[in-house]
């Protein structure tokens, strides 16, 4: 009798993180094939240091993924969940991976396709061969150029911050819908804002960018700014593969999972990390595209499966968040600390030890998946508040003790 197979689609941090949780607690219960295109992990918290020429450090997938895991190079197109397959293309060719059930973590892109000209004319952070287009663009730009990074999320500060201790020389403008730092605590966006502006940075609050033409930023409210390159990193896009597969997807595109992340209507499909619209978890917290919330929900699905294959009930995901780590360049940085519903708290870290501590945190996550590879089950993170019952902890994973994750 041949062992049920699971498929995770996508090896960023939280497919990779569930293909080694479920092919260690099932061991020979079950089988688990990794379906990813690239041969590394994207490490996506380190595309804007890729971008300003820092080495960053690769993980080959099939290594950091271990001999549990059948690792297969391709891109999904399509999920049929009655047939128990899942298309995809590798080498220009169409061949097919047939399984009991299918973990959708293909993550998010970039949106470039909502405003006209970015397409086009703007960069992004999109992934590794898109960050490394930005630095070339970047390392010609002559002294005094001026530089607009749209989008003032972790992303776009982050990387507005990046260049700015890269080339001092440049320009800086941030531009933002909003108000920049207003998801951080009064004390906090003062400090980020302060912070930025002592980079050089010019902040752009409330203008929402109607084009991106040559040369320039046509904002909405009928002024233009200049701008020699663009950087947009102007919000998250859902891949296209649950769409395009008929399963159920919310407004953006996401996978629609309920509270265990199973797909609403398919309970043999499961989502987990950006691809999937994960509902708010119990004490009202809604779920941010983050590594932080990322690859806990990628373990979880992982159980989740794994309960399925043993027939037994799944557990609803539980999650509490701790911070808002935020990286300016190397030597500076502000964390934000957050209750376990997100609500920022008016403490915050800064400087030299703030930029330590990000980087612990971003440097703990490929290691956090070769740590699950060599023990199942190890990885816990905070739960929404409420104090589980010790063995429901640990059976799906929440702990009073965080992991380090962005």
């Amino acid at each position: 009798m041949s062992r049920p197979r699971t498929a995770v689609v996508g090896g960023g941090y939280a497919g990779a993180l569930a293909a080694v949780r479920l092919a260690g607690r099932a061991r020979e219960r079950a089988a688990v094939t990794l379906l990813e295109p690239r041969v590394e992990l994207v490490q996506r918290l380190r595309l804007h240091q890729l971008a300003t020429g820092q080495r960053v450090r690769s993980y080959d997938l099939a290594r950091l993924t271990g001999g549990r895991v059948e690792n297969v190079r391709g891109r999904a197109v399509s999920i049929d969940p009655e047939r128990g397959a899942v298309a995809f293309q590798r080498d220009g060719k169409l061949a097919e991976l047939r399984c009991d059930q299918v973990l959708v973590a293909v993550g998010s892109g970039i949106d470039t396709e909502s405003v006209p000209g970015v397409a086009e004319r703007a960069h992004s952070l999109a992934g590794p061969g898109a960050a490394l287009r930005l630095g070339e663009a970047l390392r010609a730009l002559p002294a005094g150029a001026r530089v607009a990074v749209c989008g003032a999320g972790f992303t776009g500060i982050e990387a507005v911050a990046e260049i700015a201790g890269a080339r001092p020389d440049l320009r800086l403008a941030l531009v933002a819908r909003g108000r920049i730092g207003a998801a951080l605590s009064v004390v906090g966006e003062a400090e980020l804002r302060a912070r930025l502006a002592r980079l050089g940075v010019e902040l752009v609050d409330g203008e929402r960018v109607a084009e991106v033409e040559p040369g320039a930023l046509a904002l909405a409210s009928g002024s233009r700014l200049a701008a020699d390159l663009v950087v947009w990193c102007g919000g998250f896009a859902a891949p296209p593969l649950a769409r395009d597969s008929g399963l159920p997807v919310d407004g953006r595109g996401l996978l629609a999972v309920d509270r265990s992340l199973r797909s609403v209507g398919h309970a043999d499909v499961l989502g987990a990390g950006d691809a999937a619209a994960i509902p708010d978890f119990a004490n009202g917290a809604r779920f941010r595209m983050t590594c932080q919330a990322g690859m806990p929900s990628g373990a979880h699905a992982a159980d989740t499966a794994l309960a399925a294959i043993r027939g037994e009930s799944p557990r609803p995901f539980d999650f509490g968040y701790i911070h808002m780590p935020l990286s300016l360049g190397r030597r500076d940085g502000v964390i934000q600390w957050v209750d376990r519903a997100d609500r920022p708290r008016e403490r915050v870290l800064t400087g030299r030890l703030a930029a330590v501590y990000k980087e612990l945190v971003t440097r703990s996550a490929p290691p956090s998946i070769a740590w699950e590879r060599r023990l199942p089950g190890m990885l816990r993170w905070p739960s929404a508040g409420a104090r589980a019952p010790a063995r429901a902890a640990a059976r799906s994973g929440p702990s009073a003790r965080p992991s380090l994750m962005d």
